[in-house]
């Protein structure tokens, strides 16, 4: 059965939280989680904040993770309510009574894959990494750079992936296929499913 593309952000974030409670409840194992919402001008934080209050309702301890000193101060500064869960990357490396929280990472960088592998390798718990970029053609890396940072992608199972095209729309919903859907002048319609994400080149064929 096809999904339906979420009518707005409110929609996405509902179909985040029944993707992730679907992933739970089934016998996968796979500890690293991907949620992309690739909206321009998103502002991550409140989208985390909420999912963070969904994950404790749903009784799941969970902790949220900045790359950086000053993404973290600015979390808590806009939800002070959640600044005890709110830690950076090297705060959280160097904890010991943090391990079994569940761990919400905030769009973690290139730059930052590094330490962000060290924080996967510390925990016991579930990663999920709300808007991140780990693969970047950045000049002077080697391969042997390259090669490692397309190791620690490759490992990501997506959980939930929409993307706006410019002629229509990506879809991936845990545990359904990833869906292509094509923009006309009734709105959008489903075009075509894949078992795998499509390439540019599919998705312009198919579109």
């Amino acid at each position: 059965m096809n999904n339906k593309l979420p009518s707005d952000l409110r929609e996405a974030e509902s179909n985040v939280y029944e993707s992730i409670q679907s992933y739970f409840s089934s016998n996968s194992k796979q500890s690293f989680l991907s949620i992309n919402l690739r909206f321009e001008g998103l502002r991550i934080n409140p989208i985390i904040f909420r999912l963070s209050n969904k994950l404790t309702e749903i009784k799941f301890d969970n902790i949220l993770l900045w790359a950086d000193a000053g993404g973290a101060a600015l979390a808590k500064r806009d939800n002070p309510e959640l600044a005890n869960k709110i830690f950076t990357f090297k705060e959280f490396i160097n904890s010991t009574d943090l391990l079994n929280s569940v761990l919400l990472v905030c769009s973690p960088q290139p730059y930052d894959i590094e330490m962000f592998e060290q924080v996967c390798s510390h925990t016991n718990s579930t990663v999920i990494m709300i808007n991140g970029k780990l693969e970047d053609p950045i000049v002077g890396i080697g391969s042997v750079g390259r090669e490692m940072r397309k190791r620690f992608a490759e490992k990501w199972e997506i959980l939930y992936f929409v993307q706006p095209l410019s002629m229509g729309a990506l879809l991936k919903r845990f545990p359904n296929d990833w869906e292509l859907f094509k923009l006309n002048t009734n709105g959008y319609s489903f075009a075509k499913s894949f078992d795998k994400r499509p390439d540019d080149e599919t998705i312009m064929l198919n579109l």
